[in-house]
């Protein structure tokens, strides 16, 4: 079985250590909890229930650094998804599915004041989180990759910066208007931010940093928090350590929309200010400037182009819901697809692969494992938005290198056409299946299912043909074959 994500890492070692002092110590006393030197702050504290077994609250970390976790109310079902794994697991069953193989757990998970709690034995194998333990103050010191020193006070967590660590972060500030201001002493460079979605956010990474003392005592559990009120598209900030090797603060910009930022730096301070959604973030210098030919422009007539045609979402993973019908946006997405692989079999020149060819989960990696492996030519996506504004409409398309521009602007030709819908554009974006493929790739967003006339076209059968004979005309443009 493969070895899952840090969140479950920290709560497998939490098992071996209140099993082993659950007994001599009364029920009453909680112990504190470091993850990565920074003391967790859980809203539901740790449970210890039958026979000595420990639950832990999911949410107390996953988020923190980056994993995703869906609660779907209808089953009663927790499901927790990385870029390669899935756990799901059910509320009062105690049989867990990890990478679609069951496993039985010693107790199964429950909801407490709205938290799900899950226990830990059952993923407690081969996990290798390095853990530092005091009886005498009831204090564990997690640590996801570096084996750490014993601390000499283990009440307090340690303050020297890890080695290797150029900085710390001293402040996170919201100027009331439209940026974020980032105070730090030593050195601080922030990494190209990237743009996640469902929810839609920003994030910004900082390699070799870490946090104050002060601003570490902020912390509400794992992060710290700063809600944001009055602006268009940011509702809050956040920020916590994504990762301890190396030492990584990470800042999260929550948004409602589409946006986009620009990064000012200054002496010890860095602006982080607001833009419209199609602000690009700064080309990569290992990234070339100038697109390349990446096809042949006079292919022989016998060549056939793979063409890897991706379904977003699917199985426990099923994206946005339709506001019209209640259908998830899996379902339009597989249609779709389903509809542009039959139009393309009937092409000599061109050889279709479904990286999701029915309603499982696929993850991202996975997907652009696909691709790779099967030397697909081209890669697109295909998917539906959402926005918390319903009155929001229309298709855009995204590409993330530059040898993939080309084939978003065909495609986007054709494609905003075919859906007859609010034309918003070729956008740059990183979104992981077009960030890391290598073969020109893109993702389209076919409108917004929290808008009634979008969904309505998305889920017609009439539209999605006119929409899938707009992408075979887009790539057979671009292959030169039209």
């Amino acid at each position: 079985m493969k070895k899952f994500v840090p969140v479950l890492l920290f709560m497998s070692v939490l098992f071996t250590l209140f099993a082993g002092v659950g007994q001599a110590a009364s029920a009453a006393v909680v112990p504190k909890l470091y993850l990565n030197d920074q003391l967790l702050k859980p809203t539901v504290d740790p449970q210890i229930v039958q026979k000595g077994y420990t639950i832990v609250p999911i949410r107390l970390v996953s988020e923190s650094i980056g994993y995703k976790v869906t609660w779907m109310e209808e089953s009663q079902t927790v499901i927790i998804h990385s870029e390669t794994d899935e756990i799901i697991l059910k509320i009062n069953d105690s049989i867990a599915l990890v990478n679609n193989e069951k496993v039985q757990m010693d107790t199964p998970a429950v909801v407490l004041k709205g938290n799900t709690l899950i226990p830990l034995r059952f993923i407690g194998d081969n996990l290798g989180i390095k853990v530092v333990w005091n009886n005498d103050s009831k204090s564990v010191y997690l640590y996801k990759d570096d084996k750490p020193v014993d601390p000499t006070d283990p009440s307090t967590p340690p303050t020297d910066p890890p080695p290797g660590t150029t900085g710390k972060l001293t402040s996170v500030l919201y100027d009331g208007m439209n940026g974020i201001v980032v105070n730090y002493e030593g050195t601080a460079t922030a990494k190209t931010p990237f743009k996640l979605d469902n929810p839609k956010r920003i994030v910004i990474d900082f390699p070799n940093v870490g946090y104050s003392d002060e601003l570490a005592a902020q912390f509400s559990g794992a992060e710290g928090k700063i809600p944001v009120t009055g602006h268009a598209t940011l509702t809050q900030i956040r920020y916590s350590v994504f990762s301890n090797s190396p030492t990584t603060a990470r800042i999260v910009l929550d948004l409602s929309a589409d946006a986009g930022v620009e990064l000012t730096p200054g002496t010890n301070e860095l602006r982080i200010s607001m833009t419209d959604g199609t602000t690009t973030t700064p080309t990569d210098p290992t990234t070339p400037t100038d697109p390349t030919t990446p096809v042949d422009p006079n292919p022989p007539t016998n060549k056939v182009y793979n063409v890897v045609i991706d379904a977003g979402h699917g199985g426990t993973d099923p994206g946005a819901k339709s506001i019209l019908t209640g259908k998830w946006e899996k379902e339009f997405n597989l249609a779709l697809s389903l509809k542009v692989k039959a139009l393309l079999d009937k092409e000599k020149n061109i050889k279709p692969l479904l990286s999701r060819p029915d309603d499982n989960f696929v993850t991202l990696a996975n997907r652009v494992t696909f691709a790779k492996t099967n030397k697909a030519d081209l890669f697109l996506s295909i998917h539906a938005n959402s926005n918390p504004k319903s009155d929001v409409t229309g298709s855009e398309t995204y590409y993330y290198r530059e040898d993939s521009k080309a084939f978003a602007n065909v495609i986007h030709k054709h494609f905003a056409k075919g859906t007859g819908l609010k034309d918003r554009g070729v956008k740059k974006e990183s979104f992981h299946v077009i960030r890391e493929t290598t073969m020109p790739a893109v993702l389209l967003e076919a409108g917004f299912l929290s808008n009634l006339s979008d969904s309505n076209t998305l889920f017609s059968d009439a539209a999605q043909t006119k929409m899938a004979q707009a992408i075979v005309a887009g790539i057979k443009e671009y292959l030169k074959l039209s």
